[in-house]
């Protein structure tokens, strides 16, 4: 099963749009996951006709007064992935123990790292041209019975890195 990631939009459907597009065209997912800021940006991915999973960002007024959860934990295939804006403000070591997947945005900066069999996805951001001065990027997750792939793209849709993972009980670990 594939999932879209995207976070940090901050307004620009666009791009958004545009990603949106091609992940449903030609990689054909099944979720795009949207990992905060802007909120009601996917508002506008209506006639993508995908599933759409997300989080707040910390500066929307329905995060900061709990009317919307600042956490979601999905199983795909058997796969805990839990989505969160801010790392560091939402993640708990107990969030650590019980999922395979922590996606996550904020920083706009895109970063894949596996530690302890949790594998941590930041797609980067869509934007603008640049922010903080990087491009724009996002991600895909292709998940299957026995494993991972994690991937991520920048806008041309070219792969910037590709992360192989296998699953087993205890996590997921290189491939």
């Amino acid at each position: 099963m594939k999932i879209g990631v995207v976070g940090d939009t901050h307004r620009n459907c666009e791009y958004l749009g545009k990603v949106a597009r091609w992940l449903v065209d030609k990689q054909h997912i099944a979720s795009l996951y949207h990992l905060g800021d802007d909120y009601e940006d996917v508002l506008h991915l209506a006639e993508e006709e995908v599933e759409v999973v997300q989080v707040p960002g910390i500066y929307h007024p329905k995060y900061q007064d709990g009317s919307l959860p600042p956490k979601v934990l999905e199983n795909v295939m058997g796969v805990r992935i839990m989505l969160v804006h801010c790392l560091e403000k939402d993640i708990t070591k107990q969030d650590r123990r019980v999922v395979d997947i922590i996606l996550h945005g904020h920083t706009h900066h895109p970063k894949m790292e596996l530690a302890d069999g949790l594998f941590l996805m930041n797609p980067g951001h869509l934007k603008g041209p640049k922010d903080k001065n990087i491009p724009p990027s996002f991600g895909l997750l292709d998940i299957g019975t026995k494993d991972v792939t994690a991937t991520l793209f920048d806008l041309s849709f070219k792969q910037m890195q590709s992360m192989h993972l296998i699953r087993s009980e205890t996590g997921l670990f290189r491939g």
